[in-house]
């Protein structure tokens, strides 16, 4: 089962599968939150010293990707893949926003080590991670889930996905390109 919008669970899952259930065996999300629904507000600080609060974007799509820990392979293959798009999702009125509960330092640093042109969000606090349901249970971390958000704050795309980082990139371009 793949596409935006879905809760990928793994390459042999079937369209009859029960995702929430299965999710939760892995320890993954339940449930993403809903295509069409309201994206929850937060502020965090950003890598470059910044903040980045979502209600301040209207307008604009904003394309929320979390990741589970800077400087591992899957979350820097992942960041380095938003960063090569990066001209794609600029060009489909895309802010890019990437969240991990690591501290502002560290995020700072990777993004610095990944090079990319758009900030990294910390959520030490894991306000954010609560709000768009992406912690793992037993405080095992976060899932590898991706949203899409349009200018009106709405969310139109959402994906998770924990071992092909492209697909989070493949999904959320997709996802930009059906709104017009």
């Amino acid at each position: 089962m793949s596409g935006y919008g879905a809760a990928e669970v793994s390459p042999e899952a079937t369209a009859g599968d029960n995702l929430p259930a299965r999710n939760r065996e892995r320890g993954w999300p339940a449930a993403l939150l809903s295509i069409g629904e309201q994206a929850p507000d937060f502020t965090l600080p950003l890598s470059d010293g910044g903040s980045f609060t979502l209600s301040e974007h209207r307008g604009k799509n904003v394309v929320l990707y979390f990741y589970p820990k800077a400087f591992t392979l899957g979350c820097t293959l992942q960041t380095r893949g938003f960063r090569d798009a990066y001209d794609e999702f600029d060009a489909l009125n895309a802010t890019i926003v990437g969240i991990s509960t690591d501290a502002v330092d560290t995020v700072q640093r990777f993004q610095e080590a990944c090079g990319t042109p758009f900030a990294l969000a910390s959520d030490a606090s894991g306000e954010a991670r609560r709000l768009y349901d992406v912690a793992r249970r037993f405080h095992m971390g976060t899932s590898r889930v991706t949203y899409v958000i349009d200018g009106e704050g709405v969310i139109r795309g959402a994906f998770h996905d924990e071992l092909v980082m492209s697909h989070h990139i493949s999904h959320a371009l997709r996802a930009l390109e059906a709104l017009g």
